[in-house]
């Protein structure tokens, strides 16, 4: 894959944890641990990306690792060889042959907003 024009990546080498909010497309290779929350863009874990975290983002592609919910406002991709352990919410979803999903999925709430994160009082 190559990266978006424009898009932040989290190389192979890379762990973070924390907060990760924007609203340009991010590809992670690396390791994150925390929160995302994208507001009109994209998340693509690579197939060597590891990610615990909430995520919000208007559309999410997996061929990695994500522990957490899912939250997308457009669509999530899980590709062969994804594995996500937690629910999923989002207008749209595609599971490819070789993906695992061990959640829930729920349209309904893939425009629900997260409550605030409390190191931040909310302003997140």
């Amino acid at each position: 894959m190559i990266p978006t024009e424009g898009a932040t990546v989290i190389g192979r080498e890379t762990k973070f944890r924390g907060e990760i909010s924007g609203s340009t497309d991010l590809i992670i290779d690396g390791e994150v641990d925390g929160t995302i929350r994208l507001t009109g863009a994209k998340l693509t874990v690579r197939p060597d990306g590891r990610v615990k975290a909430t995520i919000s983002a208007q559309d999410v592609a997996i061929a990695g690792k994500v522990e957490g919910e899912v939250r997308a406002t457009g669509r999530v991709e899980l590709r062969d060889g994804a594995v996500v352990l937690g629910d999923v919410c989002a207008k749209s979803l595609s599971i490819e042959d070789g993906a695992t999903l061990r959640g829930g999925v729920d349209p309904t709430r893939a425009a629900e907003p997260f409550p605030p994160s409390p190191t931040h009082g909310g302003n997140a």
